[in-house]
């Protein structure tokens, strides 16, 4: 029996590319690690593969071959770079340093091994600094400087340098020089003086050198799997899965890709159904196997959530992977599919003292993307003018300040916005976080605010005291709403709408249009005594025009009716799936599972996600149990039915939602 071309089993490296190692070869054990490089740089690319580009890390295409050069595993190297940072939001920027990003590194190691330790391959990088990597791409060898990051306090202080711990700069040094090496910056924007020295102290200006992990980064790989979400829901519905872009190369790692409609080798046992017999119930199949990739994504999202208490904020489809295990002779191989998550977020919490609540913020701006929220799309920040109005004591010890800041910016704050402010004083510059308060009797462009209790010490409160009343201009600025996980729950619903709804004839907006007009339709129409599925049922009823946008023949590629697909699934388990995706969506109405984008239990941001997890694990149990129906005999029973019904008069139910 032929095997599904869709798996990603070990290959040969493409031609056009090789490996360099970056991983020393054992005797007792001839594996090694190596990145993917093209041997002639690409255009836009450049030489390395780059999978993704994250906050504070970059991750590219790497393998695990054997002595005999064969590839054994494709694997995923994640380089801690400090490179995404320049892109990061003013309030977010003030708040990391190299401690909390060493931090946030091991904690998410920690977490993958934890969630799946079988991905893991360890090599000794993940919680200690190495040294930098460089790769010669016409020897196609490592290089290894005797440089090492330099993450001596004291010793960068005393060079007259930003201390590690505390800032986002780093240097690389010869340790065994000690105070008597240069300092060779390796992050942007790095002060330097007469002490650094540029990078060529150390490549010599070889241009052949191309930096991998220059700065001595921790590292991570996992195995990889070049089957993105998106993929397989798609080569699912009856799509066709594609390379990995490498600028304006694209990337096989696989020649027998799967093409066509999707059916390809599947046909023989990638799917239970099969044949004829198998296109009758493929579609309620397609449906479960969707519902088991969502539920990964939702199980292994709330997973890493939990383990670090922080939400993600930029979740969309490229946040997750599908991996397919080998099966044996006779079963499924898409039911072996598993769902991973390839991106941890790049969302920041601010450190407010006296706050109740936990405001993050992303990492980064970012683009407009559908899977993202307004509110967390487009964050006000500027520069502005401050008049500190009075400085008040608070009880413990604490600072509360009043004033007024001006600004040309258009300003629209919520209710729990938070408002960051960077004043530069004599002492330096000082942090605030205030809440704008409502006044009507401002100029155009003021807002009064009232900061947030905060300790300062005695300098600094002085250094406030004696400027109050005095104008502060230049000022930066940045309007925080209240973010957590219901924004990530958010762009759980739109991958539910994107897995289910989406087909060449559908796209995603329109598709996600139709289900917030549906979640909109239903919250205008709310009565707690009936089920939110029931509801969804009536409102079919009145309208057959949702039957057409928002029916189950959208799970696949190929025409079918929506009488046809009817047939083939239940329609209360139908309104079920659209019960589940209109819960996803905070704040539209009393069935929503959170009321707004800030609404996440303190201590438990994770439990936002229960509701979503019951209902999938419900349908699962449902569609499961529903696949062992004989669905030819079943699918020609509605048929003589539905064929029946179109002969007599138009009544109120019509031929399908009212059986």
């Amino acid at each position: 029996m032929a095997s599904p071309q869709i798996k990603d089993a070990p290959s040969q490296i493409p031609d056009g590319y090789a490996i360099v190692a970056v991983s020393a070869e054992q005797k007792s054990a001839p594996l090694k690690i190596g990145v993917i490089v093209k041997k002639q740089a690409d255009p836009v690319a450049g030489h390395l593969v780059m999978l993704r580009d994250l906050l504070d890390a970059q991750v590219f295409l790497g393998c695990v071959t054997d002595a005999s050069g064969r590839v054994q595993q494709w694997v995923e190297i994640w380089v801690q770079s400090t490179s995404g940072l320049a892109g990061s939001l003013p309030a977010s920027r003030e708040t990391l340093s190299n401690a909390v990003l060493d931090d946030r590194w091991e904690r998410l190691f920690r977490a993958f091994e934890r969630l799946d330790a079988a991905t893991i391959i360890r090599g000794g990088w993940e919680t200690s600094h190495p040294q930098p990597i460089f790769l010669d791409v016409v020897k196609l060898e490592p290089v290894h400087p005797d440089w090492v990051l330099c993450e001596s306090d004291s010793l960068l202080t005393k060079k007259g340098l930003p201390p590690f711990s505390t800032s986002i700069h780093r240097y690389l040094y010869q340790k065994a020089a000690g105070e008597g090496s240069a300092l060779v910056p390796v992050s942007a924007e790095a002060p330097t003086n007469d002490n650094t020295k540029p990078m060529t102290e150390i490549t010599g200006g070889k241009k052949e050198l191309v930096p991998f992990n220059a700065g001595g980064g921790l590292m991570l790989v996992r195995t990889y799997s070049p089957l993105s979400y998106e993929a397989f829901v798609d080569f699912v519905g009856g799509g066709i899965s594609e390379g990995i872009a490498h600028g304006k190369s694209s990337l096989h790692l696989r020649s027998d890709a799967p093409t066509g409609n999707g059916e390809g080798s599947l046909t023989t046992d990638g799917w239970l159904y099969l044949g004829k017999h198998g296109k009758s119930g493929r579609l309620l199949e397609t449906l479960h196997l969707k519902l088991r990739a969502m539920a990964d994504a939702v199980a292994t999202l709330r997973f890493v959530v939990k383990e670090h208490q922080r939400p993600l904020l930029n979740v969309s489809s490229d946040s997750f992977q599908a991996r397919l295990a080998e099966g044996g002779s006779g079963l499924p191989t898409l039911w072996t599919a598993k769902i991973a998550l390839v991106d941890p977020g790049d969302a920041v919490e601010l450190p407010i003292e006296g706050s109740d609540a936990r405001y993050f913020v992303p990492g980064r701006a970012a683009a407009a993307s559908i899977y993202r929220p307004g509110v967390a799309s487009h964050p006000i920040h500027g520069r502005c003018s401050v008049r500190i109005r009075q400085v008040l004591p608070d009880v413990g010890g604490a600072t509360v300040l009043e004033g007024t800041f001006a600004t040309q910016e258009r300003i629209e704050a919520q209710k729990n916005d938070l408002v960051w402010l960077r004043l530069t004083l004599a002492v330096g510059p000082v942090n605030l976080y205030a809440r704008m308060e409502a006044q009507t009797a401002l100029a155009s462009g003021e807002y009064r605010f009232r900061t947030v209790a905060q300790r300062f010490s005695p300098e600094i409160n002085n250094q406030l005291k004696t400027a109050t009343g005095v104008p502060i201009g230049n000022t930066p600025f940045e309007v925080l709403s209240l973010l957590s996980t219901p924004v990530d729950l958010y762009a759980l619903g739109v991958l539910g709408v994107r897995s289910l709804l989406v087909n060449p004839r559908t796209p995603l907006p329109v598709a996600l249009d139709e289900v917030l007009s549906l979640a909109r339709q239903v919250a205008t129409e709310h009565d707690p005594a009936v089920s939110l599925g029931l509801r969804i049922h009536t409102i079919f009823d009145r309208d057959k025009r949702w039957l057409e946008s928002l029916g189950p023949q959208h799970l696949v590629h190929e025409e079918v009716s929506p009488e046809d697909a009817f047939d083939l699934v239940p329609a209360e388990v139908w309104w079920d799936v659209l019960a589940a995706l209109v819960r996803s969506f905070p704040g539209i109405g009393p069935d929503s599972a959170c009321a707004d984008f800030g609404d996440a239990p303190s201590g438990g941001i994770h439990k936002v996600f229960d509701r979503l997890t019951a209902d999938l694990s419900s349908l699962l149990l449902r569609t499961r149990s529903l696949i062992v129906i004989d669905w030819r005999a079943n699918r020609e029973i509605h048929s003589v039915i539905r064929n029946y019904l179109t002969g007599l008069a138009e009544g109120p139910a019509g031929p399908i939602t009212g059986r």
